[in-house]
């Protein structure tokens, strides 16, 4: 009698196919929102599984062995395949197709929300979840089709696809009220007396640049404060608060609606920009060219 050979799950060749690309555990881990322990138990299934040693341990790093070379060069093409005839049966039974979408919460709020019953009435079979995190710089989920992200370079990555949307461009703005208070006052005198409204997310070499690019002397404000999210620190301006250091594109909707006054003559142009990031071959996928096409049109910038 031939002993039936049982084909392991999809979520071990996965972590096993992410681990090799990479030769680490840790970076495999990052890409599939798993912990490093995760990502080399599941390898050590699939090597007991298998009867065989995949990958070389060392301190830092993983090496296939020319086992694990083999297995990775018969497997990238077979889940390719998978991937394609999964997509193709989806497009062919007429159903509903989902997104997962990850973005950062005042992106999602101001911008990216207040334009989906566009992308919807365009595309009424793909549905949208979205997780409303801040990425991490340059970093795109394994568990997530696409990612907005800020970044002053396009991820570095072979296995992913970056599409640049718009610049970060940062502008002053105050409630009508703070505003008022400094009419005429085009420069860091503007602040004299008032609170500084800080994101503590910014990189400290923006502030830097900004607050060199103003000559703000912080001895001449009054307070200080920093919040760990955008929409506080919008709320707190709008409500009298102090002046705020906002993204303009995000922010203008609250421009336009006289929430918030754009004080003109203290704006930064740093080198961040949001960017749609994806894996490559999810770039395939038709769902997710319908949302890349859709953002180009609705948010993206020249450069």
């Amino acid at each position: 009698m031939v002993a039936q050979i049982r084909t392991p799950p999809l979520r071990l060749l996965r972590a096993f196919c992410v681990a090799a690309r990479h030769s680490s555990f840790k970076d495999a881990a990052e890409r599939l929102s798993l912990t490093p322990s995760a990502v080399s138990h599941q390898v050590k299934e699939l090597e007991e599984q298998l009867g065989v040693s995949l990958f070389q341990r060392r301190t830092r790093s993983v090496v296939l062995t020319p086992v694990g070379r083999q297995l990775l060069d018969d497997l990238e093409p077979a889940l390719g395949a998978l991937s394609t005839a999964i997509e193709r049966t989806r497009n062919t039974s007429g159903a509903r197709r989902q997104l997962t979408v990850v973005m950062p919460p005042f992106f999602a709020s101001e911008l990216f929300a207040p334009r989906l019953p566009d992308f919807h009435a365009r595309h009424p079979g793909i549905d949208i979840q979205v997780d409303t995190h801040d990425p991490r710089p340059g970093q795109h989920s394994g568990f997530t089709d696409v990612s907005i992200v800020l970044a002053g370079t396009p991820p570095a990555d072979g296995d992913i696809e970056a599409v640049r949307l718009l610049p970060l461009r940062l502008v002053a703005a105050a409630s009508p009220k703070v505003a008022s208070s400094m009419a005429g006052k085009l420069n860091a005198r503007a602040f004299d007396g008032q609170t500084l409204i800080m994101h503590r997310s910014f990189r400290s070499d923006v502030w830097d640049l900004w607050l060199n690019q103003v000559g703000l002397d912080l001895r001449r404000i009054r307070n200080v404060v920093e919040f760990d999210n955008m929409v506080a620190v919008t709320r707190a301006a709008e409500r009298d608060g102090g002046i705020a250091l906002v993204p303009a594109i995000v922010c203008q909707p609250w421009f336009e609606r006289g929430a918030l006054v754009h004080i003109e003559g203290l704006d930064l142009q740093g080198d961040e920009a949001y960017y749609l990031v994806a894996r490559r071959g999810d770039f395939e996928r038709s769902e997710v060219r319908a949302l890349v096409a859709w953002s180009i049109e609705q948010f993206q910038v020249p450069a």
